[in-house]
Formats: C-alpha cells, sequence, structure tokens
C-alpha cells in the first residue's frame, strides 16, 4: 500500500493582493518533488482553485507549473466550496465529492457540507457573498480580512460578560475558533460509525478530533502550511510542512476538559 497525502484549500488565484497562496509556491513545489519522487497518491480535500474571487484563465496563467505538476502526478481532487462550480466537470476521473481511499476505511471530503453557510444544498451563496466581502478588504489590504477576523475574536471575548451579548453557541464557535463550528464534530462522529478515519478542510485550522480518527488538514494559505500522511499501515498523522514534524491541536480540547 503506497503512501497517501492529503491537503486542502490551497485557494490558487491569480497572484495579486487576494492570492493568500503565493507566499507559500515555493514550499509546494518541494512538497510536489516529494510526493512525485515518493511515487505517493496526492489527494486535495477542496478549495484547490478559489473561483469565487478569481477565474480558471488567469489562474492557469498564474499557475500553469504548478498544475502541470499536479497533473503529472495523478492528483486526485476533491470539490470544495471555493471551487464549487467543477462540478460541471465531475465526470473527468480525477474530480470527486468525497472519495475513499481504496483498500482503507479513510474518508475525505472538504468539509462545507456542516458549513450552515456553505451547505451546497442550500446556502452556498451566502458563503460566496462573505468570500466576496474578503476579498474587497483584502483589496485594501492583504491582511484586512485576518485583522477583521482577529478583531471580533477579541470583540467577542471583551463584551462576553454583558447580559445582552448572548450569540449563540455556534456564534461563539465560529468567533473564538475561526470557523471551526461545532457541525464539523458532528459529522465527523457520524461518519466514523462507517469509517475508522475522517479527513475534512475547509476551516483553515489543521488539528484532530475524537481520539484522532478526524484530522483537519488546515491550509497552504497559512505561514505554516499542514498535510495529513496516510502511511501503508493506514495510521493517519497531521503534520507541517517542510518540518514534517506532528502537528497536535486538539479541535475538541474544550470538550474533553
Amino acid at each position: 500500500m503506497i503512501t497517501h497525502y492529503i491537503i486542502s484549500d490551497l485557494h490558487l488565484a491569480d497572484g495579486g493582493r487576494r492570492d493568500d497562496f503565493k507566499k507559500n509556491r515555493t514550499k509546494f513545489k518541494n512538497f510536489l518533488r516529494m510526493v512525485k519522487k515518493e511515487k505517493s497518491q496526492l489527494i486535495i480535500a477542496g478549495d484547490f482553485l478559489e473561483l469565487w474571487q478569481t477565474n480558471f484563465r488567469d489562474i492557469a496563467r498564474t499557475y500553469s507549473d504548478i498544475l502541470n505538476d499536479l497533473i503529472s502526478a495523478g492528483t486526485k481532487i476533491v470539490i470544495g466550496n471555493h471551487d464549487y462550480y467543477l462540478h460541471h466537470f465531475r465526470k473527468l476521473n480525477f474530480l470527486h465529492d468525497s472519495y475513499q481511499i481504496p483498500g482503507r476505511k479513510i474518508f475525505i471530503q472538504h468539509g462545507h457540507q456542516f458549513d450552515r453557510f456553505n451547505d451546497p444544498k442550500r446556502l452556498i451563496y451566502l458563503g460566496n457573498l462573505a468570500a466576496t466581502g474578503a476579498g474587497a478588504l483584502e483589496d485594501i489590504h492583504p491582511d484586512l480580512d485576518a485583522i477583521a477576523m482577529s478583531f471580533l475574536e477579541i470583540l467577542n471575548e471583551k463584551l462576553k460578560w454583558l447580559p445582552s451579548w448572548t450569540p449563540g453557541t455556534r456564534t461563539k464557535e465560529y468567533l473564538s475558533g475561526g470557523g471551526d463550528f461545532s457541525e464539523y464534530l458532528k459529522g465527523a462522529r457520524k461518519l466514523l460509525k462507517k469509517y475508522d478515519y475522517v479527513i475534512l478542510g475547509h476551516t483553515h485550522k489543521p488539528g484532530t478530533a475524537l481520539k484522532g480518527k478526524y484530522l483537519n488538514s488546515g491550509s497552504w494559505t497559512s505561514s505554516k502550511p499542514t498535510y495529513v500522511e496516510v502511511n501503508h499501515h493506514g495510521h493517519c498523522a497531521l503534520k507541517y510542512w517542510p518540518t514534517q514534524r506532528p502537528l497536535k491541536r486538539l479541535l475538541d480540547k474544550k470538550r474533553s476538559k
């Protein structure tokens, strides 16, 4: 059984202010060299492309070398919410709504299916609107969207004691965890009745939960990109790149206390 590598949330864009992947371009090319050298299988668990804020023509122009490398490596791509329009081409054998590693009970999905703002059956267009707003902030300054989120987190902490500030549980978790809604844990628990491991992306918050059986692969838009390694024994581990050191952040830490 070959090694499988799972990554998510690259958000390849046009190289402009809204392109959060570009700072990790060299790191990613080195990661791809390792995958190809090992003859391993790479799986991208959603949001490979940033099709909400740019178009495929500009992405292809900016990242033609990376796209060619991914094709030559036989990469499997799971469709996310930011590249949801790839559904129009889902008959292609490398595109998947979800993916199970052959011979293993390991389930891979992007995770937006458990997000009430991006559920493809209902409200994905609300998420699209939010992304457009974030892109407008990035046009002013590339870090302004992250600064806005940090401000909301601080505001949540400062106003917690006010009786009038009583957001729902999901809202508080979003503000304090950057998008790690409880829906993901609920969804993973349900899937784990059938699978040994569940791997999701979407939140950009890498970590593990449910005794290490649920892993979030994080993103390649942060300064510390992460990936999940599934070795030939079928064991899943979450690691940083390029150090390849294990990441031990618990997504359900508050619940385990």
